[in-house]
């Protein structure tokens, strides 16, 4: 086997090796600065209205899409306190950008 080969071969060998290493610490890094927590639950819980008032959960682009049984129930002002960039309610349905989040917190609350 000619010496370019074996060049060749451990080249790629330690690319992966160094791809694979990045990947652990990006996932690594993304799970410890992630919000969804017990607290952040408890409270997303409570501002709407408790977990009998939740419908169904989605996720669409970021967005967590609520349906909620009872719009009065939903505490919209601390809501808001909790999302990236707000809510937007139309009818029973609540849109909340919560970007990487989002499919954590759906996990969570089917959970409940």
């Amino acid at each position: 086997m000619p010496i370019q080969w074996i060049i060749i071969t451990a080249v790629i060998v330690l690319v992966v090796i160094l791809a694979a290493f990045c990947l652990v610490f990006v996932i690594k890094k993304k799970q410890a600065t992630t919000k969804v927590d017990q607290p952040f639950m408890d409270a997303l819980t409570l501002y709407l209205g408790g977990k009998n008032n939740i419908l169904t959960v989605e996720v669409e682009q970021g967005r967590l899409k609520i349906t909620v049984t009872d719009l009065d129930l939903v505490d919209l002002e601390k809501l808001k306190t909790l999302t990236d960039k707000g809510i937007f309610v139309t009818g029973n349905t609540i849109k909340a950008l919560f970007k990487d989040d989002a499919l954590l917190i759906k996990q969570a609350l089917e959970k409940r």
